[in-house]
């Protein structure tokens, strides 16, 4: 098998191992507890032409079920929304036009002028106003494409594109482990099952709390599940869309469209 992306993950098991434990009868045999941080690595492997048959095969099914069960297509949203002068108008689209025209240009004084140059009046005037206009549209233009994602993402393409990323990650995610406690290592499927049901099922298992799941081998899928489940969906809408092949690529488009989400989520944590 060909692979796409792999990361490493940490989870922390505990062991028992032997202990001699002093006593004023003399020294006793013993066990105790201790905690471990194992390293695993988590891959998303590469479908093959068949599996990429298999996958247009279940996108298509799945659509059919959002247009019956009443969802409208992207293109049917977008007459809607344009009739009703909503955000995919024709007047709409020149404001954005204009929007993103100014955000240009007012990028392109805020690099010119920001230089270390040494500026008069009239100069820093203009700097100021590039980067004021440069935040004002930056703020509509992305509210706008949050609002656009938000209304797209109740279509049936955008929800069949969610089962198909989710149908990618629940077939193509491997796990790295140790044979019986040997040096020798093998991928092993990180979702049990024959088919996308079964996967499914085992998925919705390991969102189960800890305390729920008694088996240790489930438990060991779980935390590798809990820090790896995010990653590989991102992965897998990546390399979907076409904005990652490889390791390099990937790991660059990751950088690029989720770094700055990743600190905000750091910073609302801290603001708590």
């Amino acid at each position: 098998m060909k692979e796409i992306y792999s990361f490493e993950v940490k989870r922390n098991v505990q062991k028992e191992i032997p202990h001699i434990r002093k006593t004023k009868d003399g020294p006793v045999e013993t066990t105790k507890k201790v905690k471990k941080t194992i390293k695993n690595r988590v891959v998303f492997g590469k479908p093959t032409i068949a599996d990429l048959e298999d996958a247009e095969f279940f996108y298509g099914q799945k659509y059919n079920e959002f247009i019956n069960a009443g969802f409208l297509t992207k293109a049917m949203l977008a007459k809607k929304m344009g009739d009703l002068g909503g955000m995919t108008s024709k007047s709409q689209e020149e404001i954005m036009a204009e929007l993103v025209s100014e955000n240009v240009e007012s990028a392109r004084v805020i690099e010119y002028f920001g230089e270390g140059r040494e500026l008069d009046e009239e100069q820093k005037k203009q700097l100021e106003e590039a980067k004021e206009t440069w935040l004002r549209t930056n703020k509509i233009i992305h509210e706008t494409e949050l609002n656009l994602r938000s209304q797209f993402s109740q279509t049936a393409d955008a929800k069949a594109e969610h089962k198909l990323i989710e149908w990618l990650v629940l077939n193509f995610s491997y796990y790295e482990d140790k044979l019986d406690d040997k040096e020798r290592k093998k991928l092993f499927s990180l979702f049990d099952g024959e088919n996308y049901n079964e996967k499914r099922l085992f998925m919705l298992a390991l969102q189960e709390d800890d305390e729920d799941i008694k088996d240790p081998i489930m438990l060991k899928s779980k935390k590798i599940y809990d820090n790896s489940f995010e990653t590989l969906i991102r992965v897998a809408s990546i390399w979907y869309n076409r904005l990652g092949t490889d390791q390099k690529s990937v790991e660059k488009a990751l950088e690029e469209l989720f770094d700055n989400d990743d600190e905000e989520e750091k910073g609302d944590e801290k603001s708590k």
